[in-house]
């Protein structure tokens, strides 16, 4: 029976499962509790919080397709895991020490590069890992989004009782046991020419935009996934001043999304093999059109439930569409570089411009008592999402990689 465990353990994708988890239980406390850290622990402002987050963004324009070339030129594809995790600990284990703005404004900016870059790096890995054998794909990602959760909620808690540095702690603790969950990980010789100089690979990756349909598939599915931005933003704030809301109810609407996201990849992922990718985002799109444009209506409290729901398609059916279709378009060789590229020329700008203008559009809105009206800026971000997903659409090989796939 104990052989029968360490064999099961030692499958390669057990082992991306358990990279994933560990990666999304440091997400889960990064993305909602890094503002809170940096304002109580380093004193920075609001405005100061947000250009940290906003030039985080805009910094993996550039940071995104020159990791990619990196990347491309190792013989393991464990290399980025090792470089961003290892970068990641350095950062965590420095702020420890370096107080003022500049100083942590600097370290925050490399670690938000690595952290975000080692999204692509473990997806890819995820997804190539569980092609055979268990755990398929879909209940794998459905753990890690699960492991999200568990992490901000885990978070919260220990901020409770240990104070903001808990946060750190935490960071810390998860970013050195990446480095270790690398290690674990079988090593996989990567194949092509690794031979190129840097300035090539850089070119070749960059190049993938002159593939319509990749251009068309990035944008479509970065817009549709930006339109989120607005909701993070403001959304509690608005349950709460606009509908007065109590936060627990809050909290249990939050809960609804990321149960139908878990939902979706965990239950339905198989199910939605029988569909082309291009359907997927093509359902994310006008399900965001759909969820944007009610609750800019200030909804009953009913109806608030089922669109939380809808939360499977604007971003768990966007997000499954677009990282299979890059596997078919390029293949386990080049599906890593191509989601770097992706993030970091699609994904991360059309986040970042849509959440520094959400923020200034709820200040203004608010201000005259309509902040669930900016929800239609989102709505019209996905209507131009929804159009190049429709584009994308019409371009689907009908008879596709999918086997009996029929739309």
């Amino acid at each position: 029976m104990f052989e029968s465990l360490m064999s099961s353990l030692a499958r390669p994708g057990v082992r991306a499962t358990w990279l994933a988890c560990l990666f999304f239980t440091g997400f889960g406390a990064l993305v909602p509790f890094l503002p809170v850290w940096l304002e109580k622990a380093h004193g920075f402002s609001g405005s100061q919080i947000g250009l940290v987050l906003a030039i985080g963004g805009f910094s993996r324009i550039i940071a995104g397709p020159l990791t990619a070339a990196w990347a491309d030129g190792r013989n393991d594809r464990r290399a980025p895991m090792f470089l961003f995790a290892g970068l990641m600990t350095l950062g965590f284990g420095a702020l420890w020490f370096v107080e003022g703005f500049t100083a942590v404004f600097i370290i925050i900016l490399l670690m938000d590069v690595a952290f975000w870059g080692l999204v692509p790096v473990v997806e890819a890995a995820l997804l190539r890992l569980t092609q055979y054998g268990w755990p398929r794909y879909g209940l794998a990602r459905g753990l890690a989004s699960a492991a999200f959760v568990v992490g901000s909620s885990a978070v919260g808690m220990l901020i409770d009782v240990f104070g903001s540095w808990a946060i750190w702690g935490w960071l810390f603790g998860v970013s050195a046991l990446l480095i270790v969950a690398a290690a674990w990980m079988h090593a996989e010789p990567v194949a092509g020419d690794r031979e190129a100089p840097f300035s090539q690979r850089l070119a070749a990756g960059v190049g993938m935009l002159k593939d319509r349909k990749f251009a068309l598939l990035i944008f479509a599915a970065g817009l549709i996934q930006a339109t989120h931005s607005y909701f993070y933003v403001a959304g509690t704030l608005i349950w709460s001043n606009d509908q007065q809301l109590s936060g627990s109810l809050s909290g249990n609407l939050w809960s609804i999304g990321v149960i139908a996201e878990v939902g979706f990849l965990i239950f339905m992922a198989r199910w939605t093999e029988k569909f082309t990718p291009e359907t997927l985002i093509l359902v994310g799109g006008l399900s965001a059109v759909v969820r944007w444009t009610a609750l800019a209506m200030l909804p009953p409290v009913w109806l608030l439930y089922p669109l939380q729901l809808l939360h499977a398609g604007t971003f768990a059916a966007t997000f499954l569409g677009a990282i299979r279709m890059i596997q078919v378009m390029h293949g386990d060789e080049r599906t890593p570089t191509a989601q770097m590229i992706y993030m970091a020329l699609a994904s991360a700008p059309a986040q970042a411009i849509t959440t520094l203008a959400s923020g200034e559009l709820y200040e203004y809105l608010n201000a005259t008592g309509r902040g669930a009206l900016g929800y239609l800026s989102m709505t019209f971000v996905a209507l131009i999402g929804l159009v190049l997903a429709t584009l994308l659409w019409l371009k689907r090989d009908k008879v596709g990689t999918l086997a009996g796939a029929p739309a």
